[in-house]
C-alpha cells in the first residue's frame, strides 16, 4: 500500500510539474514585464582608496552595484569586502594578479581565479562568483577553466583613459540604455565623481540600478559557466525586483536542485511546508522561527503544545503558526530569547543552526567529543560558544562545509534545512 501510495504520488508530482512546464506561457507574454528599466554598474580594480566613500554614496542613492575584486589589493584594504556584502552589492572576481590570462596556461589561469575566490568566500560566502577577465581576454582555455559565467560590458567610458569626471559621466550617460553592464574602476577618484553624477541623471530618467546578478535573474537569463554575457536587454521577460537575486529559483526545475532529494523528504512528512502559493522557496533564507517550526514538526510536536514554564515570549503573537514550537524550544533550553524576545523573524547563522542541533543531539543522547573545527579554512571565524556545536555536527557528518570552508555567519537557507533534517533522522 505504501509503495502504490508513493508511486501515486510521483504520478502526481509529474503532472504538477509538466503544468508547470506548459501554462505560464500565457502568463510570461502578459504579466512578466514590470516596466522597470535596468542597468548595471560595475566597478573593477579594487578595492582602492575610494571604495568605501563610493559604498556611502550608493547607499545614498539605493544603488546595488557589482565590484569585481582583484585579490592582490585585497590585504591593503581590511574589512572592504565585508563593506560591499554589508551594503548588498555583488562581490565577483577579476582574478588575483590582473593578468592577461590568455597568456597563461589552465592551471595558471585556474590559480588566478581560485586565490581571488577563496577570499570572496570568506566575504560573501559559497556561491559562484562571476569573473572578468582582465581586458576582456578570455581564449578557449580561459572560458574552459573559470568554471563561472564571464561577465563584459556594453558601456566603457574610458575611465582608466581620461582620468576626468566630466569626460566619465558624459560617456557613461550618452551610452547607457536599458539592459547595459557598464565598466568602471574605483580606483580613481575621478571615475567615483563622474560615475555618481551620471548615476544622478539615469536615475532622474527612471533607471534602476542592479546588480549583475539581479539584471540576468530579471530579464530572465540563467548564466552558464564560460559563457560571456555583455549585456541582458528587454526580450521579453522583466521581472520584478521581488524576484531576483540569490534567493530566486526556478520551480519548475525544482528536481534539479541540489537539495531536491531532502527537500522531498522533508515535505513529504511535513517537516517543510510550502508558501500560500505553494511554492518551495529552496534558496529562501529560513528565519528563527521557521527553523524552528521545522525542528518541532520534526520531533513530533504537536500543535496544541502551550509552554509550561511561564508566559510566552513578547515578541511571539498568539496567533503565530509557529507559536507551540517556539515555546517548546523555549522550555526544554533547545532555544531560547533574548530578554524576553525570541526574534521569530531573524534569519538564522550556520552556527546557530549548529548549536541548536548539537543541544537536540545531546538531549538525544548523542554525547561524543566535539570534532576538531581546524580543518575549516574559515574556523578563525567561528564564534567562541559555536564551536563545540559544530564540532560536534561536523564530527557527526550532520554539517558539512563547502571546498574548505564553513562558513559560520552565511544565512541558513531552507533547502539546508532540509538537508541537516535528513542528515538528522539517522539518529
Amino acid at each position: 500500500m505504501q509503495h502504490k501510495f508513493r508511486s501515486l504520488l510521483c504520478l502526481a508530482l509529474c503532472a504538477i510539474f509538466t503544468l508547470s512546464l506548459t501554462l505560464p506561457t500565457l502568463a510570461a507574454e502578459n504579466e512578466q514585464d514590470c516596466g522597470a528599466k535596468l542597468m548595471a554598474i560595475t566597478f573593477d580594480d579594487g578595492p582602492g582608496d575610494y571604495t568605501l566613500d563610493l559604498l556611502a554614496a550608493l547607499e545614498e542613492r539605493g544603488v546595488k552595484a557589482t565590484f569585481f575584486i582583484t585579490g592582490s589589493r585585497v590585504s591593503a584594504y581590511p574589512g572592504v569586502l565585508d563593506a560591499i556584502v554589508a551594503g548588498g552589492h555583488q562581490l565577483a572576481n577579476h582574478t588575483h594578479n590582473h593578468k592577461n590570462l590568455n597568456t597563461l596556461t589552465a592551471q595558471q589561469v585556474s590559480d588566478e581565479i581560485n586565490a581571488t575566490r577563496d577570499l570572496l568566500v570568506e566575504a560573501g560566502g559559497d556561491q559562484t562568483y562571476y569573473v572578468r577577465a582582465p581586458y576582456g581576454n578570455a581564449n578557449k582555455t580561459v572560458k574552459s577553466v573559470v568554471n563561472a559565467p564571464l561577465i563584459y560590458w556594453s558601456v566603457d567610458p574610458e575611465d582608466w583613459k581620461y582620468r576626468n569626471a566630466d569626460t566619465v559621466y558624459a560617456n557613461i550617460v550618452n551610452n547607457s540604455y536599458d539592459g547595459c553592464i557598464i565598466l568602471c574602476h574605483d580606483v580613481y577618484k575621478t571615475t567615483v565623481d563622474g560615475a555618481l553624477r551620471a548615476i544622478d541623471e539615469l536615475q532622474s530618467q527612471g533607471y534602476e540600478f542592479v546588480t549583475v546578478e539581479q539584471l540576468l535573474t530579471r530579464r530572465g537569463i540563467t548564466p552558464e559557466n564560460g559563457v560571456v554575457y555583455y549585456d541582458a536587454k528587454n526580450n521579453g521577460i522583466n521581472l520584478p525586483a521581488g524576484v531576483s537575486g540569490s534567493e530566486y529559483y526556478d520551480e519548475s526545475k525544482l528536481s534539479e536542485h541540489w537539495a531536491y532529494d531532502a527537500l522531498t523528504f522533508c515535505l513529504d512528512r511535513g517537516y517543510l511546508e510550502r508558501d500560500a502559493d505553494g511554492n518551495v522557496l529552496p534558496n529562501h533564507k529560513i528565519t528563527r522561527g521557521d527553523f524552528i517550526a521545522s525542528l518541532g514538526r520534526f520531533c513530533g510536536i504537536s500543535k496544541s503544545y502551550r509552554r509550561q514554564n511561564g508566559d510566552v515570549l513578547n515578541d511571539v503573537s498568539s496567533d503565530d503558526p509557529d507559536r507551540p514550537y517556539i515555546e517548546w524550544a523555549n522550555d526544554i533550553g533547545l532555544m531560547t530569547g533574548y530578554n524576553g524576545s525570541f526574534r521569530p523573524d531573524d534569519t538564522l547563522t550556520r552556527e546557530e543552526m549548529a548549536t541548536v542541533v548539537s543541544r537536540y543531539l545531546l538531549m538525544r543522547g548523542k554525547q561524543p567529543k566535539p570534532g576538531s573545527v581546524d580543518t575549516y579554512k574559515d574556523a578563525a571565524r567561528i564564534s567562541g560558544w559555536a564551536i563545540d556545536g559544530v564540532g560536534l555536527c561536523t564530527k557527526l557528518g550532520i554539517l558539512k562545509g563547502s571546498k574548505g570552508y564553513f562558513l559560520p555567519k552565511q544565512s541558513l537557507t531552507r533547502a539546508q534545512t532540509a538537508a541537516v533534517l535528513q542528515r538528522l533522522s539517522r539518529y
